[in-house]
C-alpha cells in the first residue's frame, strides 16, 4: 500500500537503484541535446534530511493519505518519545529527547522520508527527479532565458513547500548546472532570494556530470580512485604476493572492478577515447596480477582467466537496463 502511494518521480522504491534516476536524468538531457535544446538543472541539497523530518507533519500526511489507523499508531509510537545518550569510555551522558527525524540506517527510515516529501509540488514547465533526499528540478528549452524563468517558477513553489513542512535547504551546497553545447549562459536561477551560480559540473548519486555530458571528468576521477584503491591492496594482488591467482582475481572483481564500472549503464556511451582511460587501467592491473610477459595479448589473458574485458563487461551491464 505504501509503495503505491509514492509519486512516479520518486524512484527510491523496491526494485530500483541509483541507476534509475541517473538514467532518467541523463536521458532527459541527451534528448534535449538531440533536439538542439539546453537543460538547466538545480540539484537541491536538503540539510540533514532524515534528521529533520517533522514527526507531527509526517503523521498528518499518513492520516490524509488514509493509512490504516493501527499502522499510524504503530509508526507514531516508533517515532515519538525517543531518547539518546552518548558513552565515552566509562562515562555516560544524561538522556536527551529526539523530537525530529526518522531513524537513519533503519528499514523504515527511507520509506517514511519518501512519504514525507511525496507531495512535493511539480510544475508544468519543468520535470523533477527524486531519489530519497536527492532532488533535482530540470527545464529543457531552446531559449536559455526560458530555462531560467521555468526554474524560478518551480523553485518558488518548492520554497513554499519546504517552509510549510519545515524542510531546510542548504543553499551553499545547492548546485545549478546548465547542460548545453552553447557558450552563452542566461542569468542563473534564484532560490530564497539568493542567485545561484552556474557550475561546470556536479556530483549526483556518485557520478560527476559535466555540462556537456562528455563524462571525461568523471572517468578521470574514477581512474584516480581506482589507482588509490589498487595501491592500498597491491601487496595482496601484485606480482610478489603469496596469494594464489584465484584469490587475487577475487579481490579484483569484488573490490576494484566495482570502482571502475559503477554507473557504466549511464556513462557507457562516452567517447572511446574516454572509455580507453579505464580500459587501460584495468588491463595494466590484470597483466600484473597474472604476471604476464610483455608479449602476451590481452585478449588471450582474459580468455584464460575467464574474466570479461572492460568494454564487454560494461556493455553487458548496459543491456540489463
Amino acid at each position: 500500500m505504501i509503495i503505491t502511494l509514492l509519486i512516479p518521480i520518486n524512484t527510491a522504491s523496491p526494485g530500483t537503484s541509483t541507476y534509475h534516476p541517473l538514467l532518467g536524468l541523463t536521458e532527459k538531457i541527451t534528448a534535449g541535446f538531440q533536439r538542439g535544446r539546453s537543460t538547466g538543472a538545480v540539484f537541491l541539497d536538503i540539510q540533514k534530511a532524515f534528521d529533520r523530518v517533522w514527526v507531527s507533519g509526517l503523521i498528518y500526511k499518513l492520516i490524509t493519505n488514509n493509512f490504516p489507523p493501527a499502522l499510524i499508531h504503530l509508526i507514531n509510537s516508533y517515532l515519538v518519545n525517543r531518547t539518546f545518550q552518548v558513552r565515552v569510555n566509562d562515562t555516560l551522558s544524561s538522556s536527551h529527547s529526539i523530537n525530529y527525524g526518522v531513524p537513519q540506517g533503519s528499514l523504515l527510515g527511507p520509506l517514511l522520508f519518501n512519504i514525507y516529501i511525496n507531495d512535493i509540488p511539480t510544475h508544468p514547465q519543468t520535470s523533477t527527479n527524486i531519489y530519497a533526499d536527492d532532488t533535482v528540478t530540470l527545464a529543457t528549452y531552446k531559449n536559455h532565458n526560458t530555462i531560467t524563468i521555468a526554474l524560478n517558477n518551480h523553485l518558488k513553489l518548492l520554497e513554499t513547500f519546504f517552509d510549510t513542512w519545515k524542510i531546510k535547504i542548504n543553499i551553499d551546497k545547492t548546485i545549478a548546472v546548465l547542460f548545453t553545447n552553447r557558450k552563452t549562459q542566461p542569468t542563473p536561477p534564484t532560490l530564497y532570494s539568493t542567485q545561484l551560480q552556474w557550475s561546470q559540473s556536479t556530483k549526483y548519486l556518485g557520478l560527476t556530470l559535466d555540462k556537456k555530458l562528455t563524462w571525461k571528468q568523471h572517468i578521470i576521477q574514477t581512474r584516480d580512485k581506482f589507482r588509490r584503491a589498487q595501491r592500498a591492496i597491491f601487496p595482496l594482488i601484485g606480482r610478489n604476493s603469496e596469494l594464489n591467482l584465484y584469490n587475487k582475481l577475487l579481490l579484483y572483481t569484488a573490490v576494484l572492478r566495482p570502482i571502475l564500472t559503477y554507473g557504466s549503464p549511464v556513462w557507457g556511451y562516452a567517447a572511446n577515447s574516454n572509455i580507453k582511460i579505464l580500459e587501460v587501467a584495468q588491463n595494466s592491473l590484470i597483466r600484473n596480477i597474472v604476471k604476464a610477459n610483455r608479449y602476451a595479448r590481452n585478449s588471450k589473458i582474459y580468455e584464460d582467466i575467464k574474466i570479461s574485458p572492460f568494454k564487454a563487461y560494461i556493455q553487458n551491464w548496459q543491456s540489463l537496463f
